[in-house]
């Protein structure tokens, strides 16, 4: 959230001649009456419904609504989200090597030329919705907040499934985990 911050108020501060929204998402992971249980169901600002099998993957449901917000409420015409969603990122590209999701090819070469400029470099890991979303599968709600098997593409599967919330918008979209 302070990158995403900070890159904001860059961009403001130079006067960005495009409209500029920061949606910060946050989080707070922590016991009492009201956290979240497993199998509770939630109802998501996309419509669509979210079975909790993983209460340490709070992240990705605020970071779902904030892209759906930006999506439907805002309209953006780009939305990039940035998110440790998953500690698995570090197993892909090692501590300081962002990995990053997208629907589109052109915005994921301009993510991987920007982290080459900036230093603040990044990855591609696979997008492939055919293939992660049954991961997300649900018999009581549209889907689940983690993956049934944890062995399978982790960092991609959380990103598809920030995706998910968005998928019927068709705006161009990065994830950088």
């Amino acid at each position: 959230a302070a990158a995403t911050l900070g890159a904001f108020l860059t961009l403001a501060q130079t006067g960005s001649v495009d409209h500029v929204y920061c949606v910060l998402c946050l989080a707070e992971n922590s016991i009492g009456p009201e956290s979240y249980r497993p199998d509770d169901i939630l109802h998501m600002h996309s419509g669509k419904t979210v079975e909790i099998n993983n209460t340490d993957a709070e992240g990705r449901l605020v970071l779902a609504d904030g892209v759906s917000y930006a999506a439907r409420e805002l309209k953006a015409d780009v939305i990039i989200d940035a998110a440790t969603l998953t500690g698995a990122a570090l197993f892909c590209t090692g501590p300081i090597i962002s990995c990053c999701a997208t629907n589109r090819d052109g915005l994921e070469a301009q993510a991987v030329r920007a982290g080459k400029v900036t230093g603040d470099l990044t990855h591609p890991i696979p997008f492939i919705p055919e293939f992660f979303k049954s991961e997300f599968a649900s018999k009581v709600a549209d889907m689940r907040n983690s993956v049934k098997n944890r062995m399978t593409a982790q960092s991609s599967c959380a990103g598809q499934f920030i995706y998910n919330h968005i998928a019927d918008k068709n705006v161009p979209w990065v994830h950088l985990d």
